[in-house]
């Protein structure tokens, strides 16, 4: 949503009327947030009515309070990681077709949590789990998974290791969007390279 609404905004026109009453950071700012109550909604909703059907057949305990809490921390981290690239990817297209090109290596990383299910459940401490946990913007992904496993626990270090530099990645990716974000929305023409993309967000 956020992606096809930030093109939609721009190749309408919509962008440069938004600009005159705030600024572009602002204007992500209020985007994210926005589309975050939205997905908070449907987390609770969908949660609430897993637990409800647990609870009806007297199996709520199959899901500790634990998995939730850490259901809401990695959603947000997960979130705030999807939401800066696709607002970064789609404030510098004008068409979809322009953002496949930037968008498909980042669901290939995103893809790695999926292709490598079973083995992360099945071993959730091996050095392949443990290498994916620490490999932005897979992370939140990953540690869920690992933290959800039945097989074997997880060291208390390396889940607080994985929040830590979960949310600093998670950080660094919002600031480097919002640098994006700056030049690329009201650029038009030829959609940028990723080499361009990265340019905008170092240089000044």
């Amino acid at each position: 949503y956020l992606l096809t609404t930030t093109i939609e905004e721009k190749s309408n026109k919509v962008m440069e009327v938004l600009l005159a009453a705030a600024s572009p950071m602002q204007l992500l700012v209020g985007k994210i947030f926005g589309y975050a109550a939205i997905s908070a909604v449907m987390l609770v909703m969908y949660g609430g009515l897993g637990l409800t059907g647990l609870a009806a057949v007297a199996m709520l305990d199959l899901v500790p309070f634990t998995h939730i809490l850490y259901l809401v921390i990695f959603f947000v981290m997960g979130y705030m990681m999807v939401a800066a690239m696709m607002s970064a990817v789609g404030s510098a297209v004008s068409d979809l077709r322009e953002a496949q090109s930037l968008v498909g290596p980042v669901m290939m990383v995103l893809f790695v949590p999926v292709a490598l299910w079973m083995p992360i459940v099945q071993n959730p401490n091996g050095m392949l789990a443990i290498v994916a946990s620490y490999i932005p913007p897979a992370t939140p992904f990953v540690m869920i998974l690992r933290l959800t496993a039945s097989t074997e626990p997880v060291p208390m270090w390396q889940t607080v290791t994985g929040i830590v530099w979960g949310f600093v990645c998670a950080v660094g990716l919002m600031w480097l969007a919002a640098r994006i974000f700056r030049v690329g929305v009201l650029m038009q023409g030829k959609p940028p390279s990723p080499k361009e993309l990265l340019r905008w967000a170092f240089v000044r």
